[in-house]
């Protein structure tokens, strides 16, 4: 992987002092002259780090004044992960219906996707290929497996374009590395809370779940090296990158063990990588398949966090299971929508996606510190929330609301929230609430945002027994 720019060191040393507080909101910085000389880089250096935090939402330029933190620091502090003894434990037959839209989803602002290129890529594609129409590769057209691998080079992911194989979107992915790994009344460890999507496709597969405690590393790895040693699960599924909802990272020590532990008890790991490229410091962090040296992880990704959803592509990595999952994939379909293929191949190639998800990046740093200080200004320190480095959700506690009873007040007037018992399924997250922070702050989406404080007032809302009581601003 390329040595990270000064630039950027130097811009993460001033993150991690702002988000642990040692900056306040409104405080001035050094001067860039100061900055220069206490850290013995260049003024331009120096400048670029200030540019660097200004474009991520950190701090603000006054061109008579000076740079000054503009991230109002959030008192509350991350929530805590709730630590228990991880159990077997059923999925309902038919999982419950789940909202899909706004605030609840966990998507991209179509403002925000690059439609133009994109329909640019297609265009050239349909005029250049006279096999267009004809069935392609099962396995997936080679040019966008070939520029996929190219891609994640420039990462320092090292994956070959032959050990990838296309599919229609990440969830398709991973359940046919499920079908190949697990049997109907099997046991699958995922990470607790988890993302509802894997839930309920375990759900009608007819698979039990052990619930692993997450903790500020990533996730319980004693309880979950227990269960793969004592032969209780038969696979592990999980996200190690910006996990959807909490939005948290494995550890790369965390990393390195599961692969370890992989390969050693011979357990499957799935890995559910969508957000991984989310990073908003645009430097995307290593999957656990980056240290898998025997295949037992199956790297499943797509674009539709993105880049494009309606393209339903996405992609696996399945390691030694390779041969079984070709198989799978063969008689299964002939393969994924040929043009859609290659007009991604195009727009991977030509550089568009990294030109593109550097933009994106910075624009959602923004939009989460936006969303960030929209809520502590309406809600106070009566919430605890995490700050996320990347993805697209944020993961809200509220001990005293009712969460069930907000989000259906809300439904009421449409606007949309996910509550956290879609995340387990256990009890331990009734009082928290994930929202997508991937819709541009518009005017109605900061007034859904000022709708959601006030109905958290509502009577109906508060728990019984218990006073809300928040040290912000009223809502009007």
């Amino acid at each position: 992987m390329a040595k990270q720019a000064k630039y950027k060191v130097l811009a993460g040393q001033f993150i991690g002092a702002i988000e642990a507080g040692e900056y306040q909101n409104g405080q001035s910085l050094p001067s860039l002259r100061q900055l220069s000389a206490l850290n013995q880089v260049s003024m331009t250096t120096a400048m670029a780090c200030y540019r660097h935090l200004e474009s991520l939402g950190f701090i603000t330029a006054d061109p008579k004044r000076g740079f000054f933190v503009s991230l109002e620091y959030n008192p509350a502090g991350d929530i805590k992960h709730a630590q228990f003894t991880a159990k077997v434990s059923p999925l309902p037959a038919t999982p419950p219906s789940r909202l899909r839209s706004g605030l609840a989803t966990a998507q991209l602002d179509p403002a925000l996707i690059d439609t133009q290129t994109l329909r640019a890529s297609l265009a050239r594609t349909m005029r250049s290929n006279q096999l267009l129409f004809n069935y392609g590769d099962p396995l997936g057209e080679i040019s966008l497996r070939q520029a996929l691998s190219n891609h994640m080079k420039t990462q320092g992911f090292i994956l070959n374009a032959q050990d990838l194989i296309i599919t229609q979107g990440a969830l398709d992915a991973v359940k046919t590395a499920l079908e190949l790994t697990t049997k109907e009344g099997d046991v699958v460890a995922v990470p607790s809370p988890c993302y509802s999507g894997l839930l309920d496709i375990l759900s009608v597969m007819g698979r039990y779940v052990m619930e692993i405690p997450s903790n500020l590393d990533g996730i319980d790895l004693v309880q979950l090296e227990r269960a793969m040693a004592g032969q209780q699960i038969a696979a592990c599924l999980l996200s190690a990158n910006f996990q959807n909802p909490t939005g948290h990272c494995l550890s790369i020590q965390q990393k390195q063990a599961l692969a370890d532990m992989a390969r050693h008890y011979q357990t499957p790991v799935i890995e559910d990588d969508v957000y991984r490229e989310l990073s908003h410091d645009s430097t995307p962090p290593l999957p656990v398949k980056h240290f898998d040296k025997d295949g037992w992880i199956l790297w499943c990704s797509s674009i539709s966090k993105t880049l494009a959803p309606g393209f339903r592509l996405g992609w696996c990595a399945p390691g030694r299971f390779y041969d079984r999952y070709s198989d799978l994939v063969r008689v299964r379909s002939l393969g994924c929508n040929r043009p859609l293929q290659l007009a991604l191949a195009d727009y991977i190639g030509r550089g568009h996606y990294t030109r593109y998800l550097k933009k994106l990046n910075r624009t959602l740093a923004l939009q989460c510190n936006q969303y960030i200080q929209t809520l502590t200004s309406l809600l106070g320190a009566s919430i605890q929330l995490n700050r996320p480095k990347g993805g697209l959700v944020l993961w809200l506690e509220m001990p005293d609301i009712n969460t069930k009873q907000l989000q259906a007040q809300l439904k009421n007037e449409h606007i949309y929230i996910l509550c956290g018992d879609a995340f387990s399924t256990t009890d331990l997250y009734q009082s928290h609430v994930r929202l997508n922070f991937g819709q541009c702050l518009s005017a109605e989406v900061e007034s859904q945002l000022i709708r959601f404080a006030q109905v958290i007032e509502h009577p109906l809302c508060q728990k019984p027994g218990e006073k809300y009581a928040k040290t912000g601003t009223k809502p009007a």
